[in-house]
């Protein structure tokens, strides 16, 4: 039976570092798709473009990155605009789902477009930079019919109050268990840390808690600049835990982040708590990495997962200091399948397939499909 697809033409912006199955979902869903998998501007690997035709990817393109800032974004659009002319139909809707404000600059000249614009995280303008992005993207989200939300407090941030309709409304990480199996015994004391490093991430508490407990390792798959690297082995040598730490500063992809998660334990986000923190607003990917991982996880009390956190029990939600992160660890390791159950639970709460067609409904819409 000829396969008939919920959506006709998308292009969906999003990158490695993103978790979160939107790629996967727009697969199965989408009759021709675009995929720009963006990388960081800490030089790693290029751009990624994927084509995507009924379900099956067509072509896998490098398009160039560069660390300087305007370039960056220069090359981005411009192959933005190559892409959208080259691979769908001129006489045909296409939707572009993006959480960038760049993407939505004069492209309706071009062409017939329609906007979903998925903000993703909030600045506080605490500089100048913050201040002229934020205006940036409220003049944008002032013009766009399709707007949604990675958290509540993101929603609240750019209306005012949390809305809830079909063209505005808050849609979160949806999650796809990757079933994997650990035996608590086999997997010791490690702790892992996935994503990029910046500041505000926790590293240094778990690094002093290191120090006090010697028995306890920890897995860093994360990339940062090499300023930042360098004070974070300065450290780890100075604590006298460098036998205890695997720290390589590379960008690891999912298969292997997969294998080294299968021996750690639990997984570790003990982000800044304040409303200076992007994180205080939205939903961090990092969480839900760590539940495809199956790993409990044991973060701060922030960001609009906290509260499945506690309700699921699929975690500790704690106080950014090492004596708490030890009682987490401890308790989490007395009742280890319990909490492993409550990632379950979140797992089948935020399934992105069932999720994602339930909360994408209103692109239905757009392309008059029902």
């Amino acid at each position: 039976m000829k396969k008939t697809f919920r959506y006709k033409n998308i292009l969906l912006y999003t990158s490695h570092q993103w978790c979160g199955n939107t790629e996967e979902y727009f697969v199965k869903n989408t009759e021709r798709l675009a995929v720009f998998l963006l990388m960081p501007r800490i030089k790693t690997k290029d751009n990624i473009l994927r084509i995507y035709e009924k379900g099956k990817l067509k072509k896998t393109l490098e398009t160039p990155l560069t660390s300087n800032f305007f370039l960056y974004y220069l090359l981005w659009y411009y192959h933005y605009i190559i892409a959208i002319f080259k691979y769908f139909p001129r006489n045909e809707m296409l939707v572009v789902v993006t959480a960038h404000p760049y993407v939505l600059f004069a492209t309706t000249i071009f062409r017939k477009i329609e906007f979903v614009y998925y903000i993703a995280d909030y600045y506080p303008p605490i500089n100048l930079t913050m201040k002229l992005y934020e205006r940036l993207k409220k003049f944008y989200h002032k013009g766009v019919k399709y707007r949604i939300y990675l958290g509540d407090g993101v929603n609240k941030i750019m209306n005012g109050k949390v809305v809830d309709s079909e063209n505005r409304k808050t849609i979160m990480l949806g999650v796809k268990s990757k079933h994997i199996k650990r035996d608590i015994k086999k997997t010791g004391d490690t702790i892992l840390f996935v994503g990029v490093i910046r500041p505000n991430v926790g590293l240094d508490i778990v690094y002093k808690f290191l120090k006090d407990k010697p028995k306890y390792k920890l897995k860093i798959l994360g990339i940062c600049d090499k300023v930042l690297y360098q004070k974070h082995k300065e450290i780890i040598k100075e604590y006298k835990i460098s036998d205890r730490v695997y720290f390589p500063n590379r960008f690891f992809f999912d298969d292997e982040m997969n294998k080294e998660s299968k021996e750690c334990f639990v997984g570790v986000a003990l982000y800044t708590i304040d409303n200076t923190s992007t994180i205080f607003y939205a939903d961090p990917g990092k969480v839900k990495t760590y539940s495809e991982m199956g790993l409990p996880v044991i973060m701060s009390k922030t960001s609009s997962i906290a509260p499945y956190i506690k309700k699921l029990h699929s975690g500790e939600v704690i106080d950014r200091n090492p004596s708490a992160l030890f009682l987490a660890c401890e308790k989490i390791k007395r009742d280890y399948k319990r909490y492993v159950n409550g990632v379950e639970k979140l797992n089948k709460h935020f399934d992105y397939s069932k999720y994602y067609g339930e909360k994408f409904k209103f692109l239905d819409n757009a392309f008059n499909t029902k």
